[in-house]
């Protein structure tokens, strides 16, 4: 396990299918795959719990930007059942550590009041991640979305912050972790949400044309964040 590659993006049975869903929005698609995936699971091949936590994630996540806080709270519990569970076996697993991180962080979304106390916590577990791998893509990602949101005041940089989007976009191309794969896709629409956010509009563009060109129906990007970058900086 300590050895073990990147998990949660392998090819399996479930993968295609959730990338659909995601690129049409269809989260209710994405509950049946994730439902059938959480009831086949088995408690002792580990890619598979890898797996299910990541459709977790990306659900739980979703559930807290619809303001849909209590089924949010279920998902969080289940996942880190999962992560503490494993985190006991190997504590030295830096994908684990950026989870933990980032499970503490949608704790922080659902109620801001408890930042002051989890957000040091959750920060605890990414920076731990990176000191273990540096090149690791979960922590990178979940220390983007650290310095992307949190409120500069506090350390928030989203300067800094697309730093770690780009080596988890480089770590998943170079690991050829990018076919039909919704992290990769959600990371690349993060980073041109950040290079929006600090007035770098060129490169948001490129970076949401690559998305188009690469993942065509991927409708966040090609029906809203694109059309309305080109809008607001009266762009072609």
């Amino acid at each position: 396990m300590l050895f073990s590659m990147q998990w949660g993006f392998s090819q399996t049975v479930y993968r295609d299918s959730i990338y659909k869903a995601y690129s049409r929005g269809k989260m209710d698609k994405w509950l049946k795959i994730m439902n059938n995936c959480e009831k086949n699971v088995s408690q002792h091949n580990l890619d598979e719990q890898f797996e299910l936590i990541s459709y977790y994630y990306g659900y739980t996540a979703w559930l807290i930007g619809a303001e849909k806080y209590d089924t949010a709270e279920e998902y969080i519990d289940k996942s880190e059942v999962i992560i503490d569970k494993l985190l006991k076996e190997s504590p030295e697993n830096a994908t684990l550590q950026a989870y933990k991180g980032a499970y503490i962080a949608f704790t922080i979304g659902i109620s801001k009041l408890k930042a002051i106390y989890l957000g040091p916590k959750s920060m605890k577990y990414i920076n731990k991640s990176l000191e273990l791998d540096p090149e690791n893509i979960q922590g990178n990602i979940e220390k983007g979305n650290s310095m992307y949101y949190r409120p500069s005041a506090f350390g928030g940089d989203k300067t800094e912050a697309i730093q770690y989007y780009i080596k988890a976009v480089e770590s998943f191309e170079k690991q050829e972790l990018v076919v039909n794969n919704w992290m990769y896709i959600n990371t690349m629409t993060a980073l041109g949400q950040a290079y929006e956010a600090t007035d770098q509009i060129q490169l948001a563009k490129l970076c949401y044309e690559k998305i188009i060109n690469v993942f065509p129906n991927f409708m966040w990007v090609e029906d809203e964040l694109y059309p309305d970058l080109l809008k607001r900086h009266n762009l072609k």
